[in-house]
């Protein structure tokens, strides 16, 4: 008898300890589990998260060209062809202009007709010469303004209500700062060209020799957004389409090398 009880005593401690690590084996089991679920909730929302982040640099992106984009075609407006020599026909934009008849740029910048330029586009203060703009209507210019050594002028047409691009700060410019260069390469096929480059440096100093004589044109904005003939003369914008610059000088002895005169 007392056999008996003393095995039924052991078989219930025995039914007990196999309770309690069973509950304990069940608790174990609803903490894994809820670190795990934890962790594939985490893993969900970072990749979420993520996803969310990479949506929103694309349409930042979308949204920052779709604004550059409308910024280069305003300012594009302004842009104007400068020949000194005047065309028989109804405009100055030849196939040859270039080189027939000097084709350069210019940059209207109020909307009375004053246009912005290079000095060896338009020519010397009080000369003349022939500005075609987007319409395709040519006219004759006035020279008001110019300076040799800063290779600048202004001329002048009679025209009223021009779209005009708006003159920016260049003493706030930075190098690697995104720029547009933006001109009439040789000739008509290629009118109003855009280029796109950076600020290579500032304060640049570059020494021009031509009729025996020597020009140090100083306080440049180098860049290495292409240009070629018939670009001189024309803006160098910002992200904002201001104008920072006017295009005066390719370095022909090295690649990516330009020149544009600080505004």
């Amino acid at each position: 008898m007392y056999r008996y009880k003393k095995a039924g005593k052991q078989k219930l401690k025995n039914a007990g300890l196999i309770f309690v690590i069973m509950v304990l084996t069940s608790i174990f089991s609803i903490f894994c589990y809820k670190i795990y679920e934890g962790i594939q909730i985490n893993t969900y929302e970072t990749q979420a998260g993520e996803a969310e982040k990479t949506i929103k640099s694309v349409e930042k992106m979308k949204e920052q060209g779709t604004q550059i984009a409308q910024v280069i075609e305003e300012v594009t407006s302004s842009v104007v062809g400068i020949s000194k020599i005047k065309n028989t026909g109804s405009t100055i934009f030849l196939k040859d202009g270039a080189t027939q008849l000097g084709l350069g740029t210019g940059v209207i910048v109020s909307e009375n007709g004053y246009i912005l330029s290079n000095e060896h586009v338009t020519g010397a203060k009080y000369s003349n010469c022939y500005v075609t703009l987007e319409n395709g209507r040519n006219y004759s210019a006035n020279v008001v303004w110019s300076d040799a050594n800063l290779d600048l002028s202004i001329c002048k047409i009679n025209v009223k209500n021009l779209p005009y691009a708006t003159l920016g700060d260049s003493s706030n410019n930075h190098v690697g700062e995104p720029v547009y260069a933006i001109g009439n390469p040789i000739g008509y096929e290629f009118q109003r060209t855009v280029t796109a480059g950076i600020i290579s440096a500032l304060d640049r100093t570059v020494r021009i020799d031509e009729n025996e004589t020597s020009i140090y044109m100083e306080d440049l904005i180098q860049t290495d957004a292409t240009i070629n003939p018939g670009n001189s003369g024309g803006p160098l914008i910002n992200l904002d389409g201001n104008v920072i610059g006017i295009t005066s000088v390719k370095i022909t002895t090295a690649e990516g090398i330009r020149i544009c005169r600080s505004y």
